[in-house]
């Protein structure tokens, strides 16, 4: 199963960091072996920079891949594009969460060429990618590139992330000709004392509470992800009780996670019906 974040939004709404949150819960709670890779050239903090800190490790090790700048998935992308078998794509991957999350890294500086090499192999990776897990998390651009719409098109789950106090839901749905049917709303950043308040959202738009949810506003967060231990952050917290600060913010992760885990198993029983 393809689950795509996105969002069309000018200002930031931390999708980069809602799908390292949603992808590390997901692979840690159900003990599934997911992947996730980000479809652009990573901002000012990537994937890798917020689960494990890039920039302050050489090199990593994990039993039993080692891995170090060399980006080895560019011999992958390679035989994509030449029409090769490829095995032991995993190897590729860096691996987090007791092992069950694969993250694919790309260090490309380069926008437009990133989404032109990217775009020759996207159908061949996501296929190949969709064999070997169970679900595949993918970090979007912004811009709607060629990449971007070939995602959204293949996602079977799409995660739109709303800032709380400019939304315009049926504006995005329209503009982009976005499947109802697939849309799942996250409002990012969400703060309970601002004048948009939950409830009021879902009536106003008529969205059942079964679709949207919220990443709360969480003090501590934007310091954890700096400094690359939302992977330890997660771990510790998985269990959160309501005593604890960070309850807030893993009940909504815990709800979004059971709600992908819902729709996998929908997909699998689909599948065997065939």
């Amino acid at each position: 199963m393809l689950v795509a974040f996105w969002s069309s939004a000018e200002i930031r709404t931390g999708v980069t960091t809602n799908t390292a949150l949603i992808s590390h819960f997901y692979a840690q709670r159900y003990k599934k072996k997911v992947a996730l890779f980000e479809n652009h050239v990573p901002g000012r903090y990537g994937l890798e920079d917020i689960l494990i800190g890039k920039k302050q490790l050489p090199f990593l090790f994990e039993e039993p891949i080692y891995y170090n700048r060399n980006n080895n998935i560019n011999y992958f992308y390679g035989l994509m594009k030449a029409g090769l078998p490829v095995n032991g794509l995993s190897n590729a991957a860096l691996r987090m969460a007791n092992g069950r999350l694969h993250y694919f890294p790309q260090n490309s500086l380069n926008h437009d060429l990133f989404d032109y090499e990217m775009n020759k192999i996207i159908d061949r990776l996501l296929d190949e990618l969709n064999e070997r897990y169970e679900v595949v998390f993918s970090d979007l651009k912004r811009t709607h590139t060629m990449t971007t719409k070939k995602i959204i098109e293949r996602a079977d789950l799409l995660f739109i992330n709303l800032p709380q106090d400019d939304i315009d839901i049926n504006g995005i749905l329209n503009e982009y000709s976005l499947d109802k049917n697939k849309v799942y709303f996250i409002v990012s950043r969400y703060k309970s004392a601002s004048d948009t308040k939950f409830d009021e959202l879902m009536s106003e738009y008529g969205i059942t509470e079964e679709r949207i949810s919220y990443i709360p506003y969480y003090e501590s967060l934007a310091g954890i992800c700096k400094n690359g231990n939302l992977a330890s952050f997660l771990i510790k917290n998985l269990w959160s009780t309501r005593r604890e600060k960070s309850y807030e913010l893993v009940s909504q992760l815990r709800k979004l996670t059971a709600y992908i885990r819902d729709m996998a198993e929908k997909q699998e029983e689909k599948e065997l019906s065939i």
